[in-house]
């Protein structure tokens, strides 16, 4: 089933904002941008620091919340200050080496998830956001906006579905990987001993 950007539109009280110096230039990295475009309806793109703030400032102005996607050397310069306003949802820190930014992070890390791969990225912000829409939609259920709390409720079964096959896809990359290493010692080495997983 495709996403439905229109409906999507008529729902939404969050928006998934990248910051990255790199990959928010219009151009660079496209195939990694729609892979989480397909997921992050509406995606933001940034390169600079102060418009990324000040547009955190005019969705919380709106009542929006935010995920915020943003490089290890931008993040020290933004998380501080942004980390207290209450549209910040979560903060995830994408960066080549998670250990260079373990110290400074660690005072914010209520709110800040870091990775080095897009995949594990892609996968844990599409369960946040469906977590995220599961509770929208329990707010309005209590208020009485069935087809609201409704739609939310199917945006947040197809991201959940849409989580567990990247999950699989991951899974069985790895998966492949060790079946392919495994052989190679077979052959290298003339193992004999049986696999006693029967996998």
């Amino acid at each position: 089933m495709a996403f439905n950007t229109e409906y999507a539109e008529t729902l939404h009280r969050h928006v998934v904002m990248w910051v990255d110096k790199h990959i928010g230039v219009p151009g660079n990295n496209e195939i990694m941008k729609n892979r989480f475009r397909r997921v992050t309806y509406p995606l933001e793109t940034f390169i600079d620091v102060q418009p990324a703030i000040d547009f955190i400032h005019q969705q919380q102005a709106t009542g929006k919340s935010i995920f915020l996607i943003i490089s290890g050397s931008l993040a020290r310069e933004v998380v501080p200050q942004i980390y207290d306003l209450h549209c910040v949802t979560q903060i995830f820190i994408f960066c080549g080496n998670i250990a260079n930014h373990s110290v400074w992070a660690a005072q914010y890390i209520d709110k800040i998830l870091m990775f080095e791969s897009d995949e594990e990225l892609l996968i844990r912000l599409t369960n946040e956001i469906a977590n995220y829409l599961k509770e929208e939609a329990n707010k309005y259920d209590k208020e009485n906006k069935v087809e609201r709390a409704a739609g939310l409720l199917d945006w947040a079964a197809w991201l959940y579905n849409d989580a567990d096959t990247l999950q699989r896809a991951v899974c069985q990359k790895v998966l492949n990987e060790i079946r392919q290493r495994r052989q190679k010692l077979n052959i290298d080495h003339q193992i004999v001993h049986p696999n006693q997983f029967n996998n």
